[in-house]
């Protein structure tokens, strides 16, 4: 194999694929990503053996072939080049990998296609296309909630349901639970599937990497299977086995009954919330948040510290206190984008439901308080 290939190019191709690499495993051959000609293009590929990540290169090809190289020691001397715009790449018949840029030579001993494992192609036939923006903001608004508790393998990863057009994410890690739905799916499609944690980290990271923005209008495929999920973005295919078992039923624990509602500013909530946790017990402290008519009173204590302050919000009810880990809180408020926000509950043990104001629905974050 013998390619001429833009240096920045290669460098953000290998930064692509670089998070599927097994930091630790038994297996030394999958510390290397593959490199392949394909169709008049180079082909990085990397994998755990759970993930996979496939990324596409333009080239000048002079000869095709392809070799396993060692990622880390590779990168490090991407990273060491001189600054020209393009590197020289051969690999001859007993596997040594020669890189030349500007007056720099570089050698390192690769293996064999042969020793890697095989991924399987992406298959377009069975895909669709859904909005990538919209689905990373989906994403972004329920990773965060899912539990990072290997023995519950079940709560390691985000409950995706496509039933009549609309596509719900949900994750727990059963104290908090995270759910948003969007009309963005076929109307055909239908599955429920438990997508893990980090393939939809990785996710959020390619979109960084390959410069899609919140508003962007670009589109991607999504395949799934009854073991695996693919995406296919600007180039790039990720692949991710996925979790199995049950995910628990989730809508028993959202509370259907609103008996106390207040109504605030998101914003103002969210500060608050952030000084009390500062006065608060370090791990598992409380905040107390007191309601009367029109005015809620947030307060937090611990040995050497305590804290008061009250907020005016929309609540006409009568005199109600509830406790939450101001973490929680924090949270949820974080990902609610409306200026106003509603937080409804039915007692100071129950289930506490946060959502935007006119929400309809589409986002809910559920918190279990904490005692008194």
């Amino acid at each position: 194999m013998k390619i001429t290939i833009n240096k920045e190019e290669l460098a953000q191709g290998v930064q692509t694929i670089q998070s599927a690499l097994s930091a630790r495993t038994t297996l030394p051959i999958l510390l290397n990503f593959l490199m392949e000609t394909e169709g008049g293009r180079v082909k990085v590929v990397s994998t755990d053996l759970e993930m996979g990540v496939k990324h596409f290169l333009k080239a000048e090809i002079e000869s095709d072939g392809s070799i396993t190289i060692p990622a880390k020691k590779f990168s490090d001397i991407l990273h060491s080049l001189p600054d020209v715009e393009e590197v020289e790449l051969a690999v001859d018949a007993g596997g040594k990998v020669s890189l030349k840029c500007g007056r720099s030579r570089f050698g390192m001993v690769g293996a064999p296609k042969s020793e890697y494992p095989v991924l399987p192609d992406f298959n377009k036939a069975t895909a669709f296309e859904l909005p990538a923006a919209v689905v990373g903001g989906m994403i972004h608004k329920t990773i965060f909630a899912a539990s990072s508790d290997e023995t519950r393998h079940v709560l390691n990863g985000v409950f995706w349901s496509a039933k009549k057009g609309i596509l719900e994410m949900v994750s727990t890690d059963g104290r908090r639970l995270a759910v948003i739905a969007k009309s963005i799916l076929p109307k055909d499609k239908e599955f429920s599937v438990i997508v893990p944690t980090k393939v939809l980290a990785e996710f959020l990271r390619l979109m960084g990497v390959l410069g899609i923005e919140d508003s962007s209008k670009e589109k991607m495929l999504v395949s799934v299977t009854d073991n695996q999920i693919t995406f296919q973005i600007k180039g790039t295919t990720l692949l991710s086995r996925l979790v199995g078992g049950s995910f628990p039923n989730y809508e028993q624990v959202i509370p259907t009954k609103r008996e106390v509602i207040f109504t605030t500013q998101t914003k103002d909530l969210l500060a608050v919330t952030k000084r009390a946790s500062l006065c608060a017990v370090d791990r598992g402290g409380s905040v107390k948040y007191s309601l009367k008519k029109g005015l809620l009173h947030v307060t937090s204590s611990s040995q050497n510290n305590e804290f008061a302050e009250d907020l005016a919000v929309e609540y006409p009810g009568a005199d109600f206190t509830v406790a939450f880990n101001p973490q929680f809180v924090v949270d949820a408020l974080k990902h609610i984008d409306t200026d106003k926000m509603v937080v409804a509950m039915t007692s100071a043990i129950n289930p506490a439901l946060f959502e935007p104001e006119n929400s309809e629905g589409d986002y809910r974050f559920v918190v279990m308080p904490m005692r008194l």
